[in-house]
């Protein structure tokens, strides 16, 4: 059966811009002529989601996710055609035909579009109570709190008076199942009948990522109920998947690329009030999967304010540590005097927050904090487990210099005097290093079957699923490979900015410069789409180049690579140190396979061709001529 017909099918496609509508979900940076961002489907450090106003569409790279506004809109709101067809229409004003329909598609569309309307009606049910009469208490406590009427209406903050005062309101528009469905009313246990999910509470509707109320939180002012509640479970209404004001901050959030994680909704509230728009909540201390994602796909850097109590610590530590291993740029930011961020801007005001904002502390240096406050070192006993402590805090690190700095910084702090910083540096380096190789060998017995050669180190198993292209880096020591690999990423990014070194490389190194299978497969791709244009080629080449490559896992490495340009004073002379290092790395290598042969060789009892030992001489020369200028 029909669902509307072809020619209103695309007048909704043609007045909802894919940029524009995913853009309202996912942060994009136009690239040539594309834009890029993380994608909202998996979890992913670096962007791997295409979206190409051109054609439309949109691809991940990634996880292979690919499709047109419909199919985006069915995805990430888990609709079916037909309702993200409506959502579109409404979104762009497009006035809707009459149409045929399927029974399930019309109750589903029915069902959700009354949960949604049941829901509104609601917010506006409360917040008309707030400013009548019966919200007398709750209009003092919010205005004790230093809140504004504007701000309450913006927040659309409201008040649940007494027992059944809002299924009788609703019960003539809304059926009670769909009532009951949407998380607003809960059955009687004992007589029958209905009660309201909130009563006696102020409320703050929570909302998804366009604005849409999806549920409540509501806080009692007296008695001995629970502080706060939230909305149970529904269709509609999924904890995990929300944070508490992203509607009204997410612009802020990009804009700065910078997100303030708070625990409260007053928390959230008040530093908007004051200025301070970047700031939302998760419905609970643990940060969920899903919750880094989002918060990965809107900012690089995540300052977190909750609680200073130990237990509070503890409690979201584990959560901190997956939105570090996102990619984002963890931040703690511990308030004085055992204040949240509602009082601390109320008693120091908003300059004030955002001066502790900027004093922050990236979350390695809060892991060492507490892991050396905690441990006793009067003994060599104790010194030695504070070592360990500490070891086991710098493997997570991603960057080599991160690590080299906070090992420096750790021996200072726990040297007694200056002569013993480089043997406790050694000490820490030593235990890091055993760790991170049992680490590596784990990870290696378990995938070296099935991980993909992208180029980049391996990552311990808990960090990283074979071939998911996510999860955090394998912090170890860095090899001669490693080195290699990085000039041979630099070389590819580079050239995507600078084609005209293309030529170089190539007289350089020969017909096949990289030694990486991705890396060449890269490179051959983007020789073929400069040689297919214009030398003087700008901006542009990376669609290109993708487009060569297909979906393959080496596309997938490039849209990680192109996402990340280095910023370059000189990239001529980048470029030639990159040559430079891949050449000595292959002079190295060489010298390594002769030494072998010479080896075997004398073992063996056997002369050593003439051939072989003016060539280990060669090499040896030119390893000690300095480098071209």
């Amino acid at each position: 059966m029909a669902l509307f017909d072809q020619a209103f099918k695309e007048e909704v496609r043609s007045k909802n811009d894919i940029v524009e509508v995913i853009s309202s979900y996912v942060k994009l940076e136009h690239r040539g002529n594309r834009y890029v961002g993380l994608c909202p489907f998996h979890s992913e450090k670096t962007p791997s989601f295409h979206v190409i106003p051109a054609l439309q569409i949109y691809h991940c790279f990634g996880c292979k996710a690919s499709g047109d506004v419909f199919k985006f809109i069915q995805e990430r709101e888990h609709m079916t055609f037909y309702e993200a067809l409506v959502f579109l229409a409404k979104r762009a004003r497009v006035p809707l035909p009459r149409e045929e329909r399927t029974p399930e598609e019309e109750r589903r569309y029915q069902e959700r579009r009354a949960m949604y309307e049941a829901l509104d009606m609601a917010a506006r049910f409360f917040q008309n109570q707030l400013f009548a009469e019966a919200g007398e208490k709750a209009r003092a406590y919010l205005q004790s709190r230093g809140i504004t009427e504007e701000t309450m209406r913006q927040f659309r903050l409201g008040w649940a008076p007494g027992h059944g005062s809002l299924f009788r309101a609703l019960k003539g528009r809304f059926s009670p199942e769909t009532l009951q469905r949407a998380g607003l009313i809960l059955p009687r246990r004992e007589g029958g009948g209905y009660m309201d999910a909130f009563f006696d509470r102020v409320m703050f509707p929570i909302t998804d990522l366009t604005g849409r109320v999806i549920g409540f939180g509501g806080r009692i002012l007296e008695g001995d109920a629970p502080k706060y509640k939230n909305t149970a479970e529904t269709p509609l209404f999924v904890k995990r998947h929300v944070l508490f004001g992203l509607a009204q901050a997410k612009e802020a959030i990009r804009a700065s690329n910078q997100a303030i994680l708070v625990e409260g909704y007053m928390d959230v509230i008040t530093p908007h009030q004051a200025g301070i728009k970047n700031v939302i909540a998760p419905l609970g201390t643990a940060l969920t999967d899903e919750q880094c994602r989002l918060l990965r796909q809107q900012a690089e850097q995540v300052v977190v304010a909750f609680d200073s109590d130990t237990a509070g610590q503890m409690a979201t530590l584990r959560g901190l540590e997956k939105l570090y291993d996102t990619g984002c740029d963890v931040r703690i930011l511990q308030l004085p005097e055992g204040k949240d961020p509602d009082e601390y801007i109320r008693s120091h005001g908003p300059e004030g927050f955002r001066q502790a904002i900027a004093e922050a502390m990236p979350l390695i240096e809060f892991k060492l904090k507490r892991v050396l406050e905690a441990a006793p070192r009067r003994t060599p006993e104790a010194k030695a487990k504070a070592l360990e402590a500490v070891a086991r805090v710098l493997a997570d690190l991603k960057s080599d210099l991160l690590r080299e700095q906070y090992t420096h910084q750790v021996a200072n702090q726990l040297a007694e005097t200056p002569l013993e910083i480089p043997e406790l540096k050694r000490a820490i380096a030593r235990q890091m290093n055993r760790m991170l190789r049992q680490g590596f060998q784990h990870n290696q017995s378990n995938s070296r079957n099935n991980s993909r050669d992208s180029g980049f180190v391996p990552s311990p198993p808990q960090a990283r699923s074979a071939g998911s292209g996510t999860g955090q880096p394998l912090a170890r020591p860095v090899t001669g490979a490693d080195l290699v690999r990085r000039a041979e990423q630099t070389i590819i990014q580079l050239l995507l900015q600078y084609p005209a070194f293309l030529p170089q490389v190539d007289a350089e190194l020969g017909a096949e410069p990289l030694s990486e299978p991705h890396h060449q497969e890269i490179f051959s791709a983007l020789r073929e789409a400069v040689q297919a244009r214009s030398p003087q080629i700008g901006g542009g080449l990376l669609p290109s180049v993708i487009d060569r490559l297909g979906n393959s896992d080496a596309a997938a490495l490039l849209a990680e690579l192109a996402a990340h340009p280095p910023v370059s004073a000189d990239p001529e002379q980048e470029v030639r140190d990159c040559i430079e290092k891949i050449q000595q790395h292959r002079v190295l290598r060489r010298i390594e396979e002769l030494q072998n042969l010479i080896r075997a060789r004398e073992a063996a009892g056997e002369a050593v061709e003439a051939a072989v030992q003016y060539e280990y001489m060669q090499l040896q020369a030119q390893l000690k001529k300095p480098p071209k200028s």
